[in-house]
């Protein structure tokens, strides 16, 4: 499936956004379901615009809002990394959207951030759409969290500047504990 990304607007397009959101299970989140009340807090927080915040809509070809990327702790990019979430309708799950959006995000990221040496990605064990996603587009698994995300495991994914332009997966040194005497 085609799709494009589109810059949220809150100015035109909070009703867009508190329907999305409200509108749709988010199996996958600590906010399974949403509110009305927790969007607009979120959005008075600062959580989809701002100096911290960027958020876009992922559309298909006949202009339906299927899916938004939220891209976040935009500020840590001098001296650390972004984290993003990223939520697909019910309906176009599946198929191949997900990886879509990583890959894009991933370039947009690495593109408008030269300083940017590494993006980090966590999500839970269970989501194994998310998982595929990443591993796809040479993100690696650096870490496996026990019951860290509300009694799920969790996995942490990263992908360094120099894996995506070589289009590659530097692998994580797992075996360095015997150095540790």
């Amino acid at each position: 499936m085609q799709v494009s990304f589109e810059p949220l607007s809150l100015a035109s397009q909070t009703e867009a956004l508190v329907s999305f959101l409200t509108s749709e299970s988010w199996p996958f989140h600590s906010h399974s379901k949403l509110s009305r009340d927790q969007v607009l807090s979120f959005i008075a927080k600062g959580f989809y615009d701002g100096s911290n915040h960027q958020t876009f809509w992922i559309v298909n070809v006949e202009g339906e809002r299927i899916g938004l990327i939220r891209l976040f702790d935009l500020d840590d990019i001098g001296d650390g990394y972004p984290l993003f979430d990223l939520r697909l309708r019910a309906s176009v799950r599946g198929q191949g959207i997900g990886r879509r959006a990583v890959q894009w995000l991933t370039e947009y990221l690495f593109e408008t951030w030269p300083v940017l040496d590494r993006i980090e990605a966590t999500t839970r064990q269970d989501n194994l759409a998310m998982r595929k996603a990443l591993l796809r587009s040479h993100y690696a698994k650096e870490g496996h969290y026990r019951k860290a995300w509300e009694g799920h495991d969790t996995i942490q994914y990263a992908i360094l500047r120099e894996d995506w332009l070589n289009e590659s997966v530097t692998p994580v040194n797992w075996d360095d504990e015997p150095v540790l005497g």
